[in-house]
């Protein structure tokens, strides 16, 4: 491992343990923190975390640290053979004059639940203060036959489970090593991918310093939660 220390939450969970143990069994150390709004006594530059938005965030800016994480955006750009589905960048107040069902998602994580909103009133309710200018993401709506999740490193597929549905991983994990050269990814992310009409397709990217296991092999994970944490601003 490059860091040392593994940072996570104290409380319990069994995926973050996983991820613990294997951490410990490739030579390092773990720390459980509680207290993450202060700043914990270690070396920012032998230390990488793992955990929740708030915590991760919080704790790298109290120690000088940079999260590697992908776009936002990032399929926007991506070949619609990659997606098989129209994704479009637009504002709140343009997505609640449009046709209903329909995927939204903010383009900003967290600001509102990601999902297929029946009713524009149902999005409009849940969207309750944000201001009509507010980014988010749309997709038609695609029936989905199973979920994936592929961890990657480097540019490669470290480990792969079908978490969802019934779908083949090998397939899912051949799909995602092709389609790696075609997004612009840091040097390690999370890719879910969704089977649907045609075939797999690329459904979300997420940081690996967040991100579960969802069946996936914790001692890979590790490896990308190793590489999910800079000093500075060494890394995309």
């Amino acid at each position: 491992m490059e860091h040392e220390t593994l940072i996570v939450p104290a409380k319990s969970d069994v995926e973050r343990d996983a991820v613990a143990d294997a951490w410990v069994s490739g030579g390092g150390k773990v720390l459980r923190v509680d207290r993450f709004w202060t700043r914990p006594d270690v070396e920012p530059s032998r230390v990488a975390l793992y955990g929740a938005d708030t915590f991760c965030l919080v704790l790298a800016q109290l120690l000088g640290l940079e999260l590697v994480s992908p776009r936002d955006d990032l399929l926007l750009d991506a070949d619609r053979r990659l997606t098989r589905r129209a994704l479009r960048r637009v504002s709140l107040a343009e997505t609640l004059s449009r046709p209903f069902p329909l995927f939204v998602k903010p383009l900003v994580p967290k600001q509102f639940r990601a999902r297929v909103w029946r009713a524009a009133d149902d999005l409009r309710a849940e969207c309750s203060g944000l201001a009509p200018e507010t980014a988010v993401i749309t997709s038609e709506v695609v029936e989905i036959c199973a979920e994936a999740r592929a961890w990657i490193l480097n540019g490669q597929v470290l480990t792969c489970a079908v978490y969802e549905g019934v779908g083949d991983p090998n397939g899912a994990s051949s799909f995602v090593a092709d389609a790696v050269a075609g997004l612009d990814l840091p040097s390690t992310c999370v890719i879910d991918a969704a089977l649907i009409y045609g075939g797999w397709c690329i459904l979300e990217a997420n940081a690996s310093w967040g991100a579960g296991l969802n069946g996936c092999e914790a001692t890979a994970a590790a490896r990308c939660i190793d590489g999910a944490t800079a000093q500075g601003r060494d890394r995309r």
